[in-house]
């Protein structure tokens, strides 16, 4: 079924209502461009924002917490244009190397708690190196170097590196990096590009209001019309003719001529009845004859199929020599054709969902996320994407980040204590065990051993909030609830 726009104006159908999608829809609508779907595969708007309140009436972020910079974001202008920012005064609690504090308690394995001169004698450390990378260009020599494996010499040359706490701190550091990075290590993570980040000028953490990232996600919902925005919409297939690159395989897409001519392969011959000329067309194609499969001539129901075509389309109607008419069933489909919808203009694009229902379009934006893309792009696009852009997706990566929350009948932690970092003997980040656990499954019985420690949770008394990433963490998301909760409080 094919599903109706509500004018004449171009239609534009926008993959994705996540911030991406929801920017791409209000600056359409807001320019006077009205005919904008919006297609959703979840049941709610905002993408890797997802604000929840499973706790009472406060908001956690299950998904994105902060806005990073201030100068030239505009995310950022639009929360402080509307007032969505944090009230004054009010500071993020996780426990990041370059903002250690004292109300952050450092515990090791034993229960032992390390004094706050050590820790953040090892954090300021870290931070300033981090720092320093960002800023720095690297020679040929360090090319195949790993951000973990530059960390550990500098730790090294630095002489802070030493038997104990110290060395327990600086494998904290590498842990929350990996947070930060996206990475399921930093002996997965190029050196090399750690400096190609563009941090924006300001403060890195702006906290929001009370009702979190769900409030700009409702300022941009409400500029655009209800009926632009389709929840519960995954897009299965989207069928566009116009690329002039390679496609997915490396191979040149056919080309169909813009008076409705069309090209088929595989011909070996043609029937004398096969001149044809369809709706729409003045012209007859050069080569205007068509081959079919064990037909001498035409079905009972008037209708042409050619070789490997089962299918027919009212948008593709055509009449040939010798049929004096046109029935229903003298229609057919063929790849990469404009569709010819109610409105008796043809449009380019076919997007097909999960359910069947289809939009014919103009123009489509395309916003989903990197894993969708590396997920589904082999067949969601028909041709495939130009080679380029199939490779990119699957040369690029960004790893799991997931976060834990625990909530508490009453807190058991200290009124100054804003969060308890954890310190492991054998943690993650140390080379020899990541070297180990790159050739053994024995890590997943440590998979907990992968989270820096549990923060406190802004405008909650008893909630703790603790980040997880890589195969750590997407090995946690296949555990019940129950069992994390036990292994995390044990």
């Amino acid at each position: 079924m094919a599903s109706s726009f509500t004018s004449n104006e171009p239609r534009i159908v926008i993959v994705g209502a996540g911030f991406a999608g929801l920017a791409a829809a209000t600056t359409l609508v807001k320019s006077g461009l009205k005919n904008v779907v919006i297609l959703e595969a979840m049941d709610y708007v905002g993408g890797r924002t997802h604000t929840v309140r499973p706790f009472g009436a406060n908001i956690i972020e299950m998904g994105a917490t902060w806005i990073h910079g201030q100068t030239n974001n505009p995310l950022y202008q639009l929360a402080k244009s509307q007032g969505l920012l944090a009230e004054e005064g009010f500071h993020m609690t996780s426990c990041q190397p370059g903002m250690v504090s004292p109300e952050h308690y450092f515990f090791t394995e034993h229960g032992e708690r390390l004094p706050k001169e050590e820790v953040q004698k090892v954090s300021a450390f870290f931070a300033a190196l981090i720092t320093r990378i960002m800023g720095q260009s690297f020679k040929a020599d360090y090319s195949s170097w790993s951000l973990g494996d530059f960390l550990d010499q500098e730790f090294l040359a630095s002489g802070l590196s030493e038997p104990g706490g110290v060395d327990l701190v600086f494998e904290w550091c590498k842990r929350i990096e990996c947070v930060d990075e996206a990475v399921n290590s930093m002996y997965e993570f190029a050196l090399s590009q750690l400096g190609l980040y563009t941090r924006l000028d300001g403060p890195f953490f702006n906290c929001l209001g009370p009702k979190g990232y769900q409030a700009i996600v409702d300022v941009l919902v409400e500029t655009l019309p209800s009926t632009n925005l389709r929840l519960g919409k995954p897009v299965k297939c989207i069928q566009w003719a116009g690329s002039s690159e390679k496609d997915g395989n490396g191979a040149e897409p056919s080309k169909k001529d813009t008076g409705g001519t069309i090209q088929w392969t595989n011909s070996s011959g043609m029937d004398s009845g096969g001149t044809m000329q369809w709706e729409g067309s003045s012209q007859k194609d050069a080569g205007g004859t068509i081959q079919w499969t064990n037909s001498s001539g035409m079905d009972s129901g008037g209708t042409m199929q050619s070789a490997g075509s089962s299918e027919k389309d009212s948008g593709g109607t055509m009449q040939w020599a010798g049929s004096s008419k046109k029935g229903s069933g003298g229609t057919m489909q063929w790849e990469g054709s404009s569709e010819k919808d109610a409105d008796g203009a043809h449009h380019p694009v076919r997007v097909v969902c999960d359910d069947g229902e289809e939009y014919h379009a103009d123009h489509t934006i395309v916003t989903v996320s990197l894993g969708c893309l590396k997920e589904r792009a082999q067949t969601m696009f028909k041709p495939l994407l130009p080679h380029g852009k199939m490779e990119a997706i699957a040369r690029l990566g960004f790893g799991t980040v997931a976060k834990i929350f625990l909530e508490f009948e009453e807190p058991f932690w200290p009124e100054d204590c804003t969060g308890i970092q954890l310190l492991w003997e054998k943690g993650p980040e140390d080379k020899e065990v990541y070297n180990t656990h790159k050739e053994e499954d024995n890590w997943t019985s440590d998979w907990f051993k992968k989270i820096g420690g549990f923060d406190r949770v802004a405008r909650h008394q008893s909630v703790l909030c603790g980040w997880i990433t890589g195969l750590a963490a997407e090995h946690m998301e296949t555990l019940p609830e129950a069992e994390i909760g036990e292994t995390c409080v044990r």
